[in-house]
């Protein structure tokens, strides 16, 4: 949910929900929402927009749930250290009801600096708050009468309503840019999954190997981890085509964000970026040599115009997306 300001707010909100409407009938299986705070601009001056204006990942969600039918509905991610938990509890179960039980809980740690100044929370504190609240969340949820002693937050004996319609609660992921050990332990000790980020391919296949090994030493068997991983994606007619239409907001995009978080060399080469075959070529190596079975298509980026995003969708879902469909890789908008 960038803004450049050629749009105004109002405009890439209703741009965002025609997308929602138009991946639900495209067939992807799910759409992935975010969370931002306060203006990047004082950050990035040379660049002329917004980097998100989603505040509120789990609002946008229950709008979603009412525009389609059959999209699962995720947020990738809700920052967790920022908020209440109870309030995340709250909102998210609103979703998982309007959506009939659609709902796919993203979770992270945030990684801005001035949006954790902006809400007066310490980054210093933040892996402890957000272990912290998604013990609280999933304790509310899980508990009739759930009380909590701790650090940050101390919850008295109290009944959470609503909840979500999902049993025990909506899917859990766990994103992580590096995917270290512990992470994997903590995902596969919980029952969760896990969302990786931009890290190139031989990474996640290290991830993975790590991932099937502990899942061994652990007895588990049956359904593989759900194993997802972001990547920009833009689908045209050819790869000439596409880097004649889609380059400028690449390199936009990557100039919005490179002031927030390392931005490695291997990013462009690692987005889904070209004709058709160009796309399956790139696809199959993380789905095959990686082990990603999920795919999150970041297809809205840079200043990409409206009627671009579409014919991009329309060709990742017509060309793209049943070469995999055989397989266990999912793709998501």
């Amino acid at each position: 949910m960038e803004r450049p300001f050629t749009k105004s707010e109002p405009q890439v909100y209703s741009e965002q929900l025609e997308q929602m409407r138009l991946a639900d009938r495209l067939g992807f299986d799910s759409i992935w929402l975010t969370e931002h705070h306060f203006s990047s601009v004082p950050y990035v001056p040379d660049v002329d927009g917004e980097y998100c204006i989603s505040a509120s990942p789990y609002a946008m969600a229950c709008a979603a749930s009412q525009i389609t039918k059959n999209v699962r509905i995720g947020s990738a991610v809700k920052v967790l250290p920022l908020e209440h938990p109870l309030r995340t509890a709250e909102d998210v179960a609103m979703a998982d009801i309007l959506s009939e039980g659609r709902i796919e809980f993203g979770v992270g740690l945030g990684y801005r600096k001035y949006e954790f100044d902006g809400l007066e929370v310490s980054m210093e504190e933040k892996l402890e708050r957000y272990k912290e609240a998604l013990e609280i969340i999933v304790g509310a949820w899980t508990t009739n009468e759930f009380s909590y002693d701790g650090r940050f937050w101390n919850v008295p004996r109290l009944s959470l309503v609503p909840r979500p319609v999902q049993s025990p609660y909506p899917p859990v992921w766990i994103a992580s840019r590096y995917t270290p050990r512990d992470v994997i332990d903590f995902a596969l000790d919980s029952g969760y999954k896990l969302l990786a980020a931009w890290q190139p391919a031989h990474e996640l296949a290290e991830t993975y190997r790590m991932v099937e090994e502990q899942r061994k030493l652990r007895g588990l068997t049956g359904e593989p981890l759900g194993f997802a991983c972001i990547r920009h994606v833009f689908v045209a007619e050819s790869d000439t085509e596409a880097q004649r239409d889609g380059a400028d907001a690449v390199d936009y995009y990557l100039k919005s964000t490179r002031q927030f978080r390392p931005v490695g060399d291997h990013e462009k080469d690692q987005m889904i970026f070209g004709g058709p075959e160009t796309c399956v070529e790139k696809l199959r190596i993380l789905s095959e040599k990686a082990g990603i079975n999920n795919l999150i298509c970041w297809m809205n980026f840079g200043d990409l115009d409206q009627e671009t995003v579409h014919r991009s969708m329309r060709l990742f879902a017509e060309a793209v997306i049943p070469a995999f469909r055989s397989t266990a890789t999912n793709a998501a908008s």
